[in-house]
């Protein structure tokens, strides 16, 4: 599980995780965690909303409404509350909130059934499906079930002097519940030289370095093209390189296991089991 969360202003960290989603070499959930609403659906699968292939009001919340009464979370209940994403449908879509208010119907005890069910979820043929998690600006009403179960969490920040600032003390505060080894940067929007600067000034190691794409970020933001993926945006080549470096890190396969073909639908992509 990898959650990224931002700072003031608006560094591009859902813009990032859709990207870094797209290119992901493995089954994907990509769940917009915001208690603010959610982007990612009506942003990059806008076009899909209208078209009526996406649904905006499955996911998190129907999630947290259908598990109200269990006491704990379960990777069985997930898997109806996730959609395919049509322009990668090796990513399944947990949808956020549509309105800020919805946030009183999650409540921490829903965010934290969430997070179980999303760290030990597994696709049909068994295997652990990674988890792309956004929880949006850091504020009070941030889900720390998802930030402190994750594996690694991302502080999105872009190379200007108002970002690092606020990421600086964010930081601090995220510093003191979470291991340094499992907390790191998304520089967004950035070049080599820019990049270096901010890791100096943070003092954090670089996750992931997004290169300035204005047309291939309008994909992911904003739903250029109906959200298909630009192929030759210097944006998702950057995406493919970091989504197979993280995922590396995290996962070894046996040579038959790296010879099993893709899934191709939804329906072969995502189970419902335990780890």
């Amino acid at each position: 599980m990898i959650t990224i969360v931002s700072g003031k202003g608006s560094p591009g960290a859902t813009t990032t995780l859709a990207a870094l989603a797209a290119g992901w070499p493995a089954p994907v959930l990509l769940a917009d965690c915001d208690p603010a609403g959610g982007d990612l659906a009506t942003g990059w699968l806008g076009q899909w909303i209208v078209d009526g292939a996406i649904r905006s009001d499955i996911g998190v919340l129907s999630h947290a409404t259908a598990t109200r009464h269990a006491t704990s979370g379960d990777p069985g209940t997930l898997a109806e509350h996730v959609q395919a994403a049509p322009p990668a449908r090796h990513v399944g879509l947990v949808a956020g909130l549509n309105t800020p208010g919805q946030h009183a119907a999650v409540g921490s005890p829903g965010w934290t059934r969430l997070t179980v069910a999303l760290a030990a979820f597994e696709t049909a043929q068994g295997f652990p499906a990674d988890a792309l998690v956004d929880v949006g600006r850091y504020g009070p009403l941030t889900p720390w079930p998802l930030l402190l179960a994750a594996d690694l969490v991302l502080v999105a920040v872009r190379p200007t002097q108002r970002h690092v600032l606020a990421a600086r003390s964010m930081l601090t505060e995220l510093g003191e519940r979470i291991a340094p080894d499992r907390l790191g940067l998304a520089v967004c929007a950035s070049t080599s030289a820019a990049t270096r600067e901010v890791r100096a000034a943070l003092g954090r190691e670089i996750a992931i370095e997004m290169p300035t794409d204005a047309r291939g970020a309008a994909v992911f933001s904003d739903g250029l093209d109906a959200g298909a993926l630009p192929r030759r945006s210097p944006l998702l080549r950057s995406a493919r390189r970091a989504a197979r470096r993280l995922h590396g890190t995290y996962h070894t396969y046996t040579p038959a296991e790296l010879r099993a073909p893709a899934p191709p639908t939804l329906a072969s992509l995502i189970g419902g089991g335990s780890r």
